[in-house]
């Protein structure tokens, strides 16, 4: 990346992603093909007046001969000395959190799929330890990606190594608003402010349910909590935290569904990576509110894996808009990657909630939680729906209808 692009990613990151504020500290998590831009978010937090920056790098190529060659015991198993110093870090209020995560497409093909899902279970886990802060709204935190050649190639299977790269760059930089041209962090601004618009007009109406509908047979109805809240990833800020953008790039919308009252079938409008593989033409059959059987046409013991790993994990924890004007979606390509993905369609999520989706819930337990139908679970894994003509109605308390979305897009001015 550029010299240009890349001051202008890590500026982006820093003011507008985790909204770095001086005598502030800041935990970088990545891999070793981001090391040019970890290098440039440290020297600018340093430069904007951060008490400390530390940076966790591990190695792509390292951590595929550990899935080759150690059991799958052990790959399951995080060391406490691990969690412990992750938990050292995003205790502390004065901390933000940047994680660099790419994916790495083709990278295991070779790793048997039993020693993939017990390393990929055990990375859930140290994740585990940020998403307790983050839910409880203590934790300044923001999430991107960054591109590499082996996921360059995937995704542009066609084109030279050297061709495909440059254009996974160029479209990573499209979608965080960086340009040589124009200000990432004022365009940013102004996205947030179209999110946060969006969020309001929902809040405003205050629905007690959604029905979802696709040409791709996705029929479901979705409850949503009583006192929930939208919001962008923008918008998640407590009180008492300085205001700042929890993924980059977004386009969504997002709430907490009440875990209870879903029924239906939804159908996947993207594959979805889990544990390093591609799961792909997918559907999920939801009975108040439990998941009850799924189907794919590869990889299928992937998704059942997540699905059913624990009854939790079987309940929906988010509901999220998204237009089909999505600046993602409008690029036509399946990035292979969650954080990419899920901001190209509308999608759901089953398992853990959003305790800020729900007046006062970062203040309450987990039972409490529960209690009023916001799931709890050991882990978070989104799934596409979003179609061309995906239709949305909301249904209120009084049974009337609002169609938020038709034709894939939102109906609101």
């Amino acid at each position: 990346m550029n010299k240009v692009r890349l001051e202008k990613f890590a500026n982006a990151l820093l003011k507008v992603g985790v909204n770095l504020q001086p005598g502030e500290n800041v935990l970088v998590e990545t891999d070793t093909n981001c090391l040019d831009l970890a290098r440039e978010i440290t020297k600018q937090a340093y430069q904007n007046d951060a008490k400390n920056v530390v940076v966790k790098m591990l190695d792509p190529e390292i951590q595929h001969l550990q899935a080759l060659n150690e059991s799958v015991e052990d790959l399951r198993v995080l060391p406490d000395w691990e969690r412990e110093n992750l938990e050292h870090y995003v205790s502390d209020p004065k901390t933000c959190h940047i994680v660099i995560w790419p994916s790495y497409p083709t990278l295991n093909n070779d790793v048997p799929d039993e020693k993939m899902m017990a390393q990929s279970f055990a990375r859930n886990e140290l994740r585990n330890v940020a998403r307790k802060y983050l839910h409880k709204g203590t934790l300044k935190w923001v999430a991107t990606v960054y591109p590499n050649q082996n996921w360059a190639n995937a995704v542009y299977p066609d084109c030279s190594e050297e061709e495909a790269y440059q254009k996974l760059e160029d479209a990573i930089c499209a979608m965080m608003y960086v340009d040589e041209e124009s200000d990432a962090v004022e365009n940013w601004k102004k996205h947030c402010e179209n999110l946060s618009a969006r969020s309001t007009w929902l809040n405003n109406h205050n629905f007690k349910s959604l029905h979802i509908t696709s040409e791709l047979g996705t029929d479901i109805t979705i409850g949503l909590v009583k006192g929930h809240i939208w919001e962008g990833a923008n918008d998640m800020a407590e009180s008492d935290l300085d205001p700042y953008c929890a993924n980059m790039p977004t386009q969504e919308v997002f709430t907490d569904p009440d875990y209870r009252t879903v029924n239906g079938i939804a159908y996947a409008s993207f594959p979805l990576m889990i544990s390093g593989k591609l799961v792909k033409d997918f559907w999920i059959r939801f009975e108040n509110g439990r998941a009850v059987d799924c189907g794919a046409s590869e990889n299928v013991e992937f998704l059942k894996n997540v699905l059913y790993e624990n009854e939790r994990t079987r309940y929906l924890g988010e509901v999220a808009l998204v237009s089909k004007q999505s600046p993602i979606r409008q690029m036509n390509c399946v990035f292979m990657n969650g954080l990419i993905d899920e901001n190209a369609a509308c999608h759901l999520a089953f398992g853990q909630s959003f305790s800020s989706n729900i007046q006062g819930g970062t203040l309450m337990s987990d039972e409490e939680l529960l209690e009023n139908g916001v799931n709890v679970a050991s882990s978070h894994h989104d799934f596409m729906i979003g179609t061309e003509e995906t239709k949305i109605v909301g249904i209120k308390e009084d049974g009337s209808e609002v169609v938020i979305m038709e034709h894939g897009d939102f109906t609101m001015n």
